[in-house]
């Protein structure tokens, strides 16, 4: 194809060919004759975003190569040099090594322009907060997509192409992903031989990427994966610490570890470090966000150290004052979940806009929403927050359950008042969160379309896969609940294997496979 100098239109398949395509959409005529497959076309809007803002298609062979960082040896502290990275999940194991005639240059610009698209999230009505915006800018002066500069865009690429790869189901591409996430990880571990490139933000930010590979590739069953990159971010903030004056972009990283910590804390059954108090010194430190962000972390912190008194309580079983104390501390935090519920703004306040009519069993899997009422937000940052916290509040009082049975052995823990009041709780807590997964995952039923007063537009949002990395947590909660119904349950197994499926999402299937209960389980194994 000759070069005129002006950016091809034509799909992906023939730019890499190098022939001309007739541009037919939705797949070229030339792909179909040849019978091969049209990767499709070139996003312009978010191409637009990586040049120069005047629509122009990005040249890669002219833009400035990042700058080349001077790496020195000094000697580290040894609580620094305990900060090793490694693939805990080798990809090399569960993905086939690539053709040896390697992926045209045309592939990963479709990757990047297809992640961008789908996954990062810049401020706009409906929507207050961004989501890894952060690596436009980075992306801008990276001089080659194959071999990117820098170990911020390396993760990107890594990234990129497992997005892009489950989502066509391009086994090519998801090599190549793996061959960049590799190559990062070398990246970070040589970075962290140096004091002060370590505490960069472009170190934090690489980490937080990779446990988003972690999250879109699940090749790890027991997520050790994504759970060892959010355990590095949390070590990557505790060091960064001594930095008296952080950039806004440090901020915006220490809170998207943050937000991490709690979900990891959950999985590992471990306490932040630091404490609570140390890391809501992090973000907006006033108002609903902050008291949510809080009560979420001490929820997290409660429930590692329930699981310390439960097996400490079972060597000794005659000592019950530390089950008795953790049992309080739970029902303390409960109240104040239920003051901070009670304390909302009209801002953020959400209401009920259509009901959904009953659903047939077998076509509940299916269904974009659950039968009942369908709740709408004023922001998606405010819907985020509602759900991560029922979600831990739902395991807040699993534990309390967990400690009344132990203190009561000889009755059946299911006919107590603890569980009576727990039961009630968490099953509206099961409900407010179902109705808000449309909000994220959208398919909106038709009368949810035509009565409500669209706060958030979905589709101008943009990066609207993302949405589902923040739905995730909560419907996982609600699948291992022993309050959810088996309807209930049923629709939200469904809704995570579209994640995986449609989104691309593979950790999202990994949640489908936990077959756990709460609290029923725990108290079988106490």
């Amino acid at each position: 194809m000759v070069n005129t100098g002006k950016p091809s239109q034509g799909c992906g398949t023939c730019r890499a060919r190098r022939i001309k395509c007739d541009e037919r959409k939705p797949t070229c005529f030339r792909c179909q004759k040849s019978k091969r497959e049209c990767t499709g076309y070139r996003n312009q809007l978010f191409l637009r975003r990586l040049g120069n803002g005047k629509g122009d298609i990005i040249n890669w062979s002219q833009l400035p190569s990042a700058g080349n960082v001077d790496h020195y040896q000094r000697d580290w502290p040894r609580s620094i040099t305990k900060v090793t990275y490694r693939s805990v999940s080798p990809p090399e194991t569960t993905i086939h090594p690539p053709p040896t005639y390697g992926i045209p240059t045309s592939i990963e610009e479709e990757a990047l322009c297809h992640f961008i698209n789908s996954f990062v999230l810049l401020p706009c009505k409906g929507n207050s907060r961004s989501y890894m915006d952060f690596i436009i800018p980075a992306m801008e002066a990276e001089k080659s997509l194959i071999s990117p500069g820098t170990s911020l865009n390396t993760a990107v690429m890594a990234v990129a192409m497992a997005a892009f790869g489950n989502r066509q189901r391009y086994q090519l591409v998801l090599a190549k992903a793996a061959k960049q996430y590799a190559k990062a990880l070398k990246q970070v571990n040589e970075a962290l031989l140096d004091p002060d490139l370590a505490l960069e933000d472009q170190i934090l930010a690489t980490v937080l990427i990779l446990g988003v590979f972690e999250a879109f590739t699940g090749t790890n069953t027991l997520l050790n994966g994504w759970s060892s990159h959010a355990e590095g971010a949390a070590m990557l903030v505790k060091m960064r610490a001594q930095k008296k004056l952080l950039s806004p972009l440090g901020r915006v990283l220490h809170v998207m570890a943050r937000s991490q910590l709690v979900v990891n804390c959950f999985v590992s059954s471990t306490p932040p470090p630091l404490g609570v108090g140390w890391w809501m010194q992090l973000g907006t430190k006033d108002g609903l966000p902050c008291q949510a962000a809080r009560l979420n972390l001490e929820t997290a912190t409660l429930h590692a150290k329930s699981n310390d008194v439960l097996a400490e309580a079972a060597m000794n079983p005659s000592n019950t004052d530390s089950i008795i104390e953790v049992q309080t501390m739970a029902q303390d935090l409960e109240m104040k979940f239920r003051d901070w519920e009670f304390s909302q703004t009209r801002e953020w306040s959400f209401s009920s806009v259509a009901w959904v009519d009953e659903i047939d069993v077998s076509q509940l899997e299916h269904s974009p929403s659950f039968p009942g009422r369908l709740d709408e937000y004023k922001d998606i940052s405010i819907a985020t927050a509602w759900c991560v916290m029922r979600s831990n509040r739902i395991m807040l009082g699993a534990g309390i359950v967990r400690a009344n049975a132990w203190l009561h052995p000889d009755k059946d823990y299911r006919i107590t008042p603890e569980y009576a009041s727990t039961a009630r709780i968490s099953k509206n807590l099961i409900e407010d969160i179902i109705a808000a997964v449309p909000i994220f995952l959208g398919n909106f039923p038709e009368a949810f379309t035509r009565n409500r007063t669209p706060e958030i537009e979905k589709d101008a949002l943009g990066g609207k896969s993302s949405l589902a990395l923040f739905i995730m947590w909560p419907l996982f909660i609600v699948t291992i609940s022993d309050h959810t119904t088996d309807g209930q349950r049923k629709w939200a197994l469904g809704r995570l294997k579209l994640i995986a499926e449609e989104v691309g999402i593979r950790q999202a299937l990994l949640f489908t496979q936990l077959t756990i209960r709460v609290p029923s389980m725990f108290i079988y194994k106490d």
